[in-house]
């Protein structure tokens, strides 16, 4: 009996590796297998039905890859700087309204009432409204506030562009001009900004 046993567990080794050999899907005549995902070795030279390729990236093709920038401008703040910027060299006078001469306030005052927007005649009043912006955080269009060496409290109001760069009715320079914020005085004197152009201002 262990005899017969013995005989029986050789028969189905022998049985198990042939069938392990010849792998568990049927091989054609010629050597092949009909699927062509099979992992056997017979079946490395066909060609899958579909190959997907993967690419490769190096230290420097990483390096070359750079983020797509989108720079997004309110049309808004585009036509407030057109229409600042289309009143450069305009006379200043302290307490004119225009049309012909304007002070700071006046001036900014008369450049966001062409687009819509209602803001308070004096620069201190005008430093009140719409969201308080860190210098770091100036966009065009924003609202730029500034002290003086006399005193602490807001004295000139102007429009931010870009770049550092500023429009204004100046009492300096006696007209509407542009100026750099970077520059020791403004960058000494500068206290705040105001955006008004995605307040309720704005829809007014």
């Amino acid at each position: 009996m262990i005899l017969e046993n013995k005989y029986l567990f050789k028969l189905i080794a022998l049985s198990s590796s042939v069938f392990f050999l010849n792998g568990c899907i049927a091989k054609n005549s010629n050597g092949t297998y009909n699927t062509t995902y099979s992992y056997h070795p017979y079946n490395q030279n066909q060609t899958p039905s579909r190959q997907i390729k993967t690419p490769i990236y190096t230290a420097s093709s990483i390096h070359s890859l750079q983020p797509i920038k989108h720079r997004f401008t309110n049309p808004i703040n585009q036509n407030i700087e057109h229409i600042a910027k289309s009143m450069l060299g305009i006379e200043y006078q302290y307490g004119a309204n225009g049309p012909y001469r304007y002070d700071c306030s006046s001036f900014t005052k008369h450049v966001f009432s062409r687009q819509g927007i209602k803001i308070p005649r004096v620069s201190r009043d005008q430093a009140k409204v719409g969201q308080f912006i860190y210098r770091n955080q100036l966009q065009k269009g924003d609202l730029i506030f500034f002290d003086s060496k006399k005193s602490s409290r807001v004295s000139h109001v102007g429009i931010y562009l870009d770049n550092g760069q500023f429009i204004h009715a100046s009492s300096s320079k006696k007209c509407v001009t542009v100026s750099n914020l970077n520059s020791k005085y403004y960058r000494e004197h500068f206290k705040w900004g105001r955006r008004v152009t995605n307040s309720s201002y704005a829809s007014r």
